[in-house]
């Protein structure tokens, strides 16, 4: 008797182990891309400006929202599209987190960042030695 439960459990275990591995495989294959996706701020900078194109594609239809981390409401929303791009100007100090959620579900499916970072000049390695004379 207790191999029998003992053997239910191993079962029961590997059964949930492959609908996980199931479950991430049927979500669908999306190439997201926010362009340009870095700012490097000189010193004496403290917020980056720019005009971001945040765009995705897939090889299904999807009802796919766009929302940037910190709002509530989406950015934008495509209803049976095969891709789709948005874009947004930004003022931004610090990194800036985007995702693309199920539209009826709200599900996560892709997220990805605009990376906002300081430039350190004084780290910097130059091109050439200081006493190079070419």
């Amino acid at each position: 008797m207790i191999f029998r439960i003992a053997g239910l459990g191993f079962f029961s275990v590997f059964f949930l182990a492959a609908l996980a591995v199931r479950a991430e495989s049927d979500l669908p294959r999306i190439l997201f891309s926010i362009k340009p996706n870095l700012c490097v701020l000189s010193q004496g900078e403290e917020i980056c400006r720019d005009e971001l194109v945040i765009s995705w594609q897939s090889e299904e239809r999807l009802s796919l929202c766009l929302y940037q981390i910190d709002k509530r409401l989406p950015l934008r929303c495509w209803e049976g599209e095969f891709s789709g791009a948005h874009n947004i100007e930004i003022s931004a100090s610090e990194n800036i987190d985007f995702e693309l959620r199920d539209m009826s579900e709200k599900d996560l499916l892709v997220s990805d960042s605009f990376e906002v970072v300081q430039d350190r000049g004084d780290y910097r390695r130059r091109r050439r030695n200081a006493w190079s004379f070419f």
